[in-house]
């Protein structure tokens, strides 16, 4: 979700909150505003980007029109780099030789604060007014319609599709590198790819919307919107929707935070799952509880199945167009810093959680 540090006067990527360290905190950092800026968390803005040529993107005023769906095309992500990622890593390096060091960028699997509602493998960061009982909305069953294999029941989109990652592991990080791009194969619509591909071999369909909408940041939210309401509109079987981004978390210092879990010995870009809530301005959402249901069983699945994976999902007073079903997540996968190979692998965890969920409906 986060933007780019050309914007003048701004040392965070999009919808990244500076952060201020002045000691640790509860075996976290204090002073964290977690990732994000203006239209994020702040003032629910949104900022025009400009975007650079570097990383392929051409910003423009090009309509895109609504696209089928999406798919991966490689196997055995688990054990081995795919093979676009490998080739998209070996460009890298060459461009790296010529890099000089802006800043380091520094790995953590992020965890409960003092703060956080924590019951059992479920986290949760509430900023809202509202007192929830995890213990009682975890016993409740997602508001599914009929979920069956014939009919897609998941759309998948891109809100902020132009956010990208970093190619290589290095620890450090270059500001002559540009990971914003509408390049497809470096960008959250590869990630999402993978998501969909993850579904589609469990044998669910899947609409996976691969336009962009953030050619300007101004107005993305409302673009996305028309596409998402078109596609429930053709497709009424859809239950689910999930906006996939990633975050941006980077301090004063200019160091860079890469949240990172290893899950059967790979690491994986950590994921946190947004929930949204009324108050404070934002109305017309009666759904949200069921969302946070819907948030709580993919958290608690998603540890179930890769332990370590799931940030503390964030439960704030925002919409970000997650009020079109009761079933509708913003999820973060990552940040800036992690890498598009970490990412990808991630997208394939929780696609795996997702169809763990999804069978159980599916068999009744």
């Amino acid at each position: 979700m986060g933007g780019r540090n050309s914007f003048k006067g701004v040392i965070s990527f999009g919808l990244c909150a500076v952060l201020i360290v002045g000691s640790i905190y509860g075996g976290d950092f204090f002073g964290i505003a977690t990732g994000f800026l203006f239209d994020k968390l702040c003032n629910n803005k949104e900022i025009n980007a400009a975007l650079s040529t570097n990383s392929g993107f051409v910003g423009n005023n090009k309509t895109y029109s609504i696209s089928g769906y999406g798919g991966g095309g490689y196997a055995n992500a688990v054990s081995n780099t795919p093979t676009d990622i490998e080739t998209l890593k070996k460009q890298a390096q060459a461009q790296y030789k010529n890099y000089k060091k802006s800043g380091d960028i520094q790995e953590q699997q992020m965890g409960a604060t003092s703060k956080t509602i924590v019951y059992g493998s479920i986290e949760v960061d509430n900023k809202t007014s509202e007192t929830i009982s995890v213990k009682n909305l975890l016993s409740e069953t997602p508001s599914y319609k009929t979920i069956t294999k014939d009919k897609p029941c998941v759309l998948i989109y891109h809100t902020h599709s132009t956010e990208g990652y970093e190619m290589l592991d290095l620890g450090w990080y270059s500001n002559q590198y540009v990971s914003r791009t509408a390049d497809k194969s470096k960008n959250m619509i590869r990630v999402g790819d993978e998501l969909t591909k993850t579904l589609e071999a469990a044998g669910y369909k899947v609409i996976h919307d691969r336009n962009i909408y953030d050619t300007s940041y101004n107005g993305a939210y409302s673009r996305s919107r028309v596409s998402v309401e078109k596609y429930l509109e053709k497709y009424p079987e859809i239950q689910i929707t999930l906006d996939v981004h990633r975050d941006a978390i980077h301090y004063e210092s200019g160091t860079k935070l890469k949240p990172t879990a290893t899950v059967n010995g790979k690491k994986a870009a950590q994921v946190m799952i947004i929930s949204g809530c009324e108050g404070d301005g934002v109305e017309n959402f009666g759904s949200w509880e069921e969302n946070l249901v819907f948030a709580l069983d993919l958290q608690n699945t998603a540890e179930e199945t890769a332990p370590g994976l799931m940030r503390p999902i964030f439960f704030c007073n925002r919409k970000y167009n997650m009020d079109v079903t009761p079933c509708s997540l913003l999820l973060e996968f990552g940040t800036d810093a992690n890498t598009l190979e970490e990412a990808v692998y991630s997208a394939q965890l929780i696609g795996e959680s997702l169809v763990k969920m999804l069978d159980k409906e599916v068999k009744k």
